[in-house]
């Protein structure tokens, strides 16, 4: 009984502090932020990633994006792929006075001209929880999800109609060659069609959808442990890489069976990489043990930086695509996290010490719980999607004022 008292204290106790942490970021935006929108979702969505297409109306002093977020039901309600519309004022890359911020609930902080908002465009039946949403980079129509059973679905979202009338799911192609569910799911910026996903059984599945085959047009076999994650490269056609339980980061070559690379650098479960999208040899891995590293592929025997100031799990890790030395990470520690490693070695003072090392640029600390994924917008710079466990998808971006200094 005493030990059960004491746990509900625990978690009373953690919630209260949770909450003062977020009164105070909510009381501070509007001196670190351009934009902050946080929007309550009905489910919770274990993923999110913007579409690269963006709307700007005639005469509107706003422009139009849209999202993929999906949903993490309960009580066996129908789960569903969505498209949400988000609504950025234009000049959203422009420091401002944060005078000329008003607060708002639900959207959170926005620009007193053209307030911005988010709202559920399209609703797509999916079977089974929404793992990972991932579009075609050569057709953003073109979005494939990870389910729950191990299959991969297509689904081309414009010709759904915008609400479903009824519960049936009919994905416009099922792809099947895993026996268990997975979140490792990456589209081939270089092969039209080509999409790599990984299980939790340790395969990995190589699928051309353009040639509508179910089947996978190649398979391999990692481990017998859970993948978390997969990357095509961004230079190279043939290649890619594979993360997961067994503490291993694999480069892989389309064209070999076996990997061309196996690095253990990691203490923990690695969850996540990412390729630069400006250099061919750079990419990150984000693990369990709280720490980034950042590879050279010319010589992986050690990391050639690691990132450390999360306190807990790393969750997902995105190369900016706008700028090459610039990274975010989300954490179970309900932190995002920017880093710079152009600032790497940089003088500190002591009260700069204590923020941090001098790579990491900036801390979004609005989000109460887990933060599952995260997105960079391709059409603003600096500007981020991620969503937490607790039903919140959030729309952010850090003041002009932090990353131009």
């Amino acid at each position: 009984m005493a030990a059960n008292q004491d746990q509900i204290f625990d978690e009373q106790s953690q919630e209260a502090t949770i909450n003062e942490e977020y009164k105070i970021w909510k009381k501070n935006a509007p001196f670190l932020y351009d934009l902050a929108i946080s929007h309550p979702v009905e489910w919770p969505s274990l993923t999110v990633q913007w579409l690269p297409k963006k709307e700007t109306p005639p005469g509107q002093d706003y422009s139009i994006h849209k999202l993929i977020i999906g949903t993490n039901t309960a009580d066996n309600e129908m789960n569903q792929l969505m498209i949400a519309k988000v609504r950025l004022p234009k000049d959203s890359d422009v420091q401002q006075d944060p005078s000329e911020y008003k607060q708002n609930e639900p959207s959170g902080i926005g620009k007193a001209t053209g307030e911005s908002r988010i709202e559920i465009d399209v609703r797509i039946n999916h079977e089974g929880e929404v793992n990972r949403a991932r579009y075609m980079p050569q057709k953003s129509n073109i979005i494939a999800t990870f389910t729950t059973k191990g299959e991969i679905h297509i689904f081309d979202y414009i010709k759904h109609p915008s609400q479903p009338s009824n519960n049936l799911v009919k994905p416009d192609l099922k792809l099947v060659g895993h026996q268990k569910e997975g979140f490792g799911m990456s589209w081939s910026e270089q092969k039209l069609g080509h999409l790599v996903t990984g299980d939790y059984d340790g395969k990995l599945c190589i699928w051309d959808v353009e040639t509508n085959s179910p089947e996978p047009k190649q398979t391999f076999q990692a481990n017998n442990l859970q993948i978390e994650d997969v990357c095509w490269h961004r230079f190279h056609p043939e290649i890619f890489g594979s993360c997961g339980d067994d503490r291993h980061v694999r480069i892989w070559d389309t064209r070999k069976p076996s990997p061309l690379s196996d690095i253990q650098t990691h203490a923990g479960d690695i969850y996540c990489l990412d390729f630069n999208h400006f250099n061919e040899y750079c990419f990150i891995t984000g693990s369990e043990d709280k720490r980034i590293n950042l590879f050279d592929m010319r010589n992986t025997e050690k990391p050639f930086h690691t990132f450390e100031s999360h306190g807990d799990q790393i969750l997902s890790l995105k190369w900016s695509p706008h700028n090459m030395k610039i990274f975010v990470s989300s954490s179970a520690d309900r932190r995002c996290m920017i880093w710079d490693f152009g600032r790497c070695g940089r003088a500190q003072t002591p009260e700069e010490a204590q923020d941090g090392p001098p790579e990491l640029l900036f801390v979004h600390g609005g989000h109460r719980s887990k933060v599952c994924d995260l997105d960079w917008n391709l059409n603003e710079k600096y500007i981020i999607s991620s969503v937490e466990d607790n039903n919140i998808l959030q729309v952010w971006q850090l003041g002009a004022h932090i990353y131009q200094e």
